[in-house]
């Protein structure tokens, strides 16, 4: 049988998902197809539950979900009600009351024809797709680059061979490593990436780059094929299952590991002269799926409506968040993230415009992009990335009031639960350096995934990631189990909330004290942790 492509198997885990677990309140793929705010009528017209006082709740949408009554707050978000007790599931994370911004965002005063009691509609025939974005002034081809010279892996210190997705700031993790480890990095795609480590190929071989002590990228030209010693992938190793190689019946085995990595934020976003503040999941819903038929002004002309292709991650991730086929949303393919950037950018009607993006486009060019608050299905208010438009806190991805984000993954072969080298003979044709080869291994994968502080404490390796949007794991609070599942409380092992929070562009909050070790830290806040007093797991 011929494996199914990953479009279609994404596209089929929305339709099963929603079938497995339609008796609960839906949200996006992993949930039943309910169009709104869980299954139940609102009490008035508007969704809201006028209680004493005059205070409005959604109090039908909070108890079809499972909520805890006794844990409302019925003064939060407005009078909508908030969650007050120790969130423990995605219902309650999301509505969790916070003193973050939010924005509103009412259903039924803007999207056409909708009821919250009511099934989301299904979808119209697709129709041909519209052409795709190529810019008003398209780049020339430049002058092919001169043949790369031979890669120094005997000359550089402790050379590891990394292979897979784009997405780490590999340049300032080289920094960060100094000499401790060079990194000699082929770009391939996220299968590829977890293909590399479970059955050996694709290998390194022919051009690739390598990053210098001093963050200095540069090509060079492998002599032979390289097995990875780490692999990196912005999808979850089983979403590869019969893709690049694989089987399709896909576990991880017991000597590899997926060390999930930085947070990636994927956001709605539009140009930023649009007076749009806020989207929701019903209405992005429409949008994207129904396309000029949506009902949801501003964005009803689908020549103004980007999108990425079945293949991309960010489409992948609002797709299932919104519990839309992956290969099935309406609008103009942008071709690629930088196009999207420019299809933005350039648009003739800002205030029609509309696109999605990950953080690093959209977070470096906030000067001519504005990213929507978002709210997902059950939430009764939007929420940005951040406590609000102007910070680079990321507070609401870290805490779950921000649903739509994606995990970056590094892998690489353990033994006794640690990342370990594979073997190469280009490298060490004797066995005798594997000891140090394995330290070296060890130590780049849990830099990379923020799990120890770098060799060169003076990089400053989160102020990189809070640069370009992402989030280190030691920071986050909330995790799931594959791409737009619901989200799980989590807390790391090594808390670094403070040093994220402290790294440029950003302020060390007033709560938060520096230290050199355990011995400075006493009270809730016990744990010297990157540098600062950090609360115990």
């Amino acid at each position: 049988m011929k494996p199914l492509a990953l479009s279609q198997k994404l596209a089929g885990a929305v339709a099963a998902s929603a079938t497995l677990v339609a008796c609960t309140s839906g949200w996006g793929a992993y949930d039943s197809p309910d169009y709104g705010y869980g299954r139940g009528a609102s009490t008035s017209s508007s969704g809201y539950f006028v209680v004493d006082g005059g205070a409005r709740g959604n109090k039908d949408t909070y108890l079809d979900a499972g909520i805890r009554a006794e844990c409302i707050d019925w003064s939060g978000f407005g009078g909508r009600g908030c969650f007050d007790c120790e969130p423990q599931t995605n219902d309650e994370l999301l509505i969790a009351c916070t003193d973050a911004r939010y924005e509103e965002f009412d259903d039924e005063t803007r999207i056409a024809g909708y009821s919250a009691a009511t099934p989301r509609p299904a979808l119209p025939p697709r129709g041909p797709d519209l052409p795709p974005f190529v810019g008003d002034h398209p780049s020339e081809p430049g002058e092919p680059l001169p043949p790369a010279p031979p890669c120094p892996i005997s000359t550089k210190p402790n050379p590891v061979m990394v292979l897979g997705a784009t997405g780490l700031p590999f340049e300032t993790i080289a920094r960060a490593m100094g000499s401790a480890a060079t990194i000699f990095y082929a770009e391939r795609g996220s299968c590829e990436g977890v293909a590399s480590m479970l059955i050996g190929e694709p290998k390194l071989s022919g051009e690739i780059v390598y990053f210098d002590a001093d963050g200095t990228k540069n090509r060079c030209t492998l002599s032979g094929e390289h097995p990875a010693d780490v692999t990196t992938s912005a999808l979850f190793a089983t979403t590869c299952a019969g893709e690049s190689g694989l089987s399709e019946q896909l576990t991880l085995p017991a000597n590899v590991e997926d060390y999930v990595g930085p947070a990636n934020t994927v956001m709605f976003t539009v140009p930023a002269t649009a007076r749009e503040r806020a989207i929701s999941a019903a209405a992005a819903y429409k949008v994207f799926g129904f396309g000029a038929g949506s009902g949801v002004a501003p964005w009803t002309n689908e020549e103004l409506v980007f999108r990425r292709r079945a293949s991309s991650g960010n489409q992948q991730t609002v797709a299932l968040s919104l519990g839309l086929p992956p290969d099935a949303l309406r609008g103009r393919d942008a071709n690629g993230s930088s196009n999207m950037l420019a299809a933005i950018r350039t648009s003739p009607n800002p205030q029609a415009t509309i696109g999605f993006s990950s953080s690093e486009i959209v977070d470096p060019n906030r000067d001519v992009l504005k990213a929507l608050a978002y709210k997902h299905y059950v939430q009764p208010v939007a929420f940005y990335p951040d406590s609000d438009p102007a910070s680079f806190d990321r507070r609401n991805v870290r805490d779950g009031h921000y649903y739509m984000w994606l995990p970056l993954h590094v892998l690489a072969r353990t033994s006794a639960g640690e990342p370990i080298a594979v073997a190469n003979p280009h490298l060490d044709p004797t066995g005798a350096k594997k000891s140090a080869r394995d330290d070296t291994v060890r130590r780049l994968v849990y830099v990379m995934t923020s799990r120890q502080e770098p060799p060169v404490r003076s990089v400053d390796l989160f102020g990189a990631l809070k640069r370009t949007g992402n989030v280190p794991q030691c920071a986050m609070h909330v995790q799931r189990a594959r791409e737009a599942a619901p989200l799980e409380p989590y807390t790391p092992t090594s808390p670094c909330d403070c040093a994220f929070e402290a790294a440029a562009p950003g302020a060390t909050p007033p709560e938060c004290k520096p230290c050199a070790s355990s011995f400075d830290c006493a009270g809730d806040r016990p744990v010297c942790s990157f540098g600062y007093c950090e609360g115990a797991r």
